[in-house]
């Protein structure tokens, strides 16, 4: 039996929800799992009522604090000391920086999953070759580093992360439609009689949301008996909020802001169509989410997105283009056969794909093979 440290950073978002998986899942598979955060998450409750013990540390979201991440290297250096953890999982590329270097100066080894490297995305030059150089250089402290897509593997080769010998591909997961979860009552009043059209997410830049705002009036003028909602919280929350008013959609009843308390599929049992706007992506849980509750999707075509989008169940557009969203939302909110078949065949690739259950049984048997090594 194994005692593993899941570490992470972010409080909400796909990633927590993978730690959460994880670390439900992961006892059955002879390990004892610890977790260590930030001071809040969202996912504390349910790891709390699971019984898993959370230990927060000092990370932060923020680049500007240097002695915050010395401060984390320190405390997941005396957690592991402390609890006699065997093996150091860490999540995101912060996480990733101080789970990595506290293993390697304790001598236990680290598995490292990035959920997208921090060279991905809508960066500066500068950004984008120190985070480079970082990666690169503590690749070789990580005894496997998790790709949670085939393209993110590819990027990691083509950015000299290495060896690829490390790089494993293992898909996220999402946990099948709980039947016993009702629809969002908000959302049910607000589609009514109409046809819902919604996206459920972290508001951070990554999601470039206001494309979804900037989409809504064409989308409600095309189809007169549409709905949209917006659904979750964070820092962009306020700026989205302020787009929304300047289009004129603080009056408009067919449009609604609503906040984020899990699980997600509440809001989607509500709807008749997922959106996701993102400029770039790792694998992104909420789509995996839309597969789960059979809910056809429109997403951009970014990083891993079309691994889990396919024709079948939904449209991939271009990044950053409101009217391609539009017209692809419009197209499918008018066809409500072809909705109800990519319905079928969302189920079924969730089914057969990104069950919960695959994860973590591909990474118990990646953690045997690290602790065989060693």
């Amino acid at each position: 039996m194994a005692r593993v440290l899941l570490a992470f950073e972010p409080p909400d978002g796909g990633v927590t929800e993978n730690v959460l998986r994880l670390a439900l899942g992961l006892g059955a598979h002879g390990h004892v799992v610890e977790v260590a955060g930030p001071r809040d998450a969202i996912v504390y409750p349910a790891l709390s009522a699971a019984g898993i013990r959370i230990h927060r540390t000092a990370q932060s979201r923020s680049y500007r604090r240097p002695d915050r991440e010395l401060l984390a290297v320190w405390q997941l250096g005396a957690l592991v000391r402390r609890r006699r953890i065997d093996l150091v999982h860490c999540h995101t590329s912060k996480a990733g920086v101080t789970g990595r270097l506290a293993a390697w100066l304790t001598g236990v080894p680290a598995v490292y999953t990035p959920h997208c490297f921090p060279f991905i995305g809508e960066l500066g030059a500068p950004r984008r070759v120190a985070a480079t150089a970082v990666e690169r250089a503590l690749a070789p402290l990580a005894a496997a580093i998790v790709c949670v897509a085939d393209s993110e593997r590819e990027a990691a080769l083509r950015h000299g992360i290495g060896p690829p010998g490390r790089l494993r591909v293992i898909h996220n997961g999402a946990p099948a439609c709980d039947p016993g979860v009702a629809p969002d009552p908000a959302l049910v009043a607000l589609r009514a009689d109409g046809r819902l059209v919604a996206t459920i997410s972290v508001m951070r830049r990554q999601k470039t949301l206001e494309v979804f705002i900037d989409a809504v009036p064409r989308i409600l003028d095309a189809v007169p008996e549409s709905r949209c909602a917006l659904v979750g919280d964070g820092p962009e929350r306020d700026a989205l909020r302020a787009r929304a008013r300047a289009l004129g959609l603080d009056d408009q009843p067919r449009f609604a802001f609503l906040p984020f308390a899990p699980p997600a599929s509440k809001y989607l049992k509500a709807l008749d169509l997922y959106v996701l706007p993102s400029s770039w992506e790792a694998l992104p849980l909420g789509a995996l989410e839309a597969l789960a509750c059979g809910v056809p999707q429109v997403a951009t075509a970014v990083g891993g997105t079309g691994e889990a989008v396919v024709p079948d169940t939904g449209i991939l557009v271009p990044p950053h283009d409101p009217a391609a969203l539009a017209a692809a939302t419009a197209m499918l909110l008018r066809d409500p056969g072809r909705r109800a078949a990519m319905s079928r065949a969302s189920v079924r690739r969730h089914a057969e794909r990104f069950g919960v259950e695959r994860m973590v049984v591909a990474t118990a048997r990646l953690y045997g093979e690290v602790l065989g090594r060693r």
